[in-house]
């Protein structure tokens, strides 16, 4: 007995015709999941369309001392960028980087409900990539010295942001991780002098 494959109509045959830029195998970034791995490109159906996913799985640091499994994370290939999945840097961008960590902006406003603000930090992450990861952890830094005790909430993403950040640096520039956290440290105290 024969089987074929489904009749596909021209939008799922667009959908998966997209140009596969990152191929089974590769390291990324994907948003604040930080450093994966393409395992695989699989197609689903879903309410009886075939969508193509990404299927990446975290790196784990070389210093984790979990073995748990972490599960896969699925990602549709048509909305990959929007949710943040990107190319780690490249020593040639990091420049750019300490730019905006030695740079007095603070990029987003202080004074905003921690409700309204992490959106913003999430969205500013998932679309400027580790230039927004340098902007979120500049804001962070600011808003922790600028409340009494930061809500946990807070706390979290701080260290999860500054944990991204210096890893991808330390990837890519190839020196330690204590190394770039005390340059970030240096840079940040900037932004938190009085102006003259």
């Amino acid at each position: 007995m024969e089987t074929h494959a489904p009749t596909l109509n021209s939008e799922e045959k667009n959908a998966l015709a997209m140009p596969n830029d990152f191929p089974s195998g590769s390291t990324v970034i994907y948003g604040l999941q930080g450093k994966c791995t393409v395992k695989s490109i699989e197609n689903r159906m879903i309410d009886g369309k075939q969508v193509s996913f990404y299927k990446l799985e975290v790196q784990k640091s070389a210093f984790c001392r979990s073995t748990r499994q972490e599960p896969a994370i699925w990602v549709p290939l048509n909305q990959a960028k929007e949710n943040g999945l990107r190319a780690p840097i490249q020593a040639t961008d990091t420049d750019g980087i300490f730019k905006i960590l030695d740079s007095r902006e603070y990029y987003f406003q202080v004074n905003e409900s921690w409700a309204n603000i992490q959106p913003k930090l999430e969205a500013a992450i998932r679309s400027e990539g580790c230039a927004g990861l340098a902007k979120v952890a500049s804001y962070l830094y600011v808003l922790k010295r600028k409340q009494i005790i930061p809500s946990p909430a807070v706390a979290r993403m701080i260290e999860t942001v500054n944990r991204l950040l210096l890893r991808e640096l330390s990837d890519c520039l190839g020196q330690p991780i204590r190394n770039l956290e005390a340059r970030m440290s240096k840079s940040l105290r900037h932004k938190l002098l009085p102006d003259n």
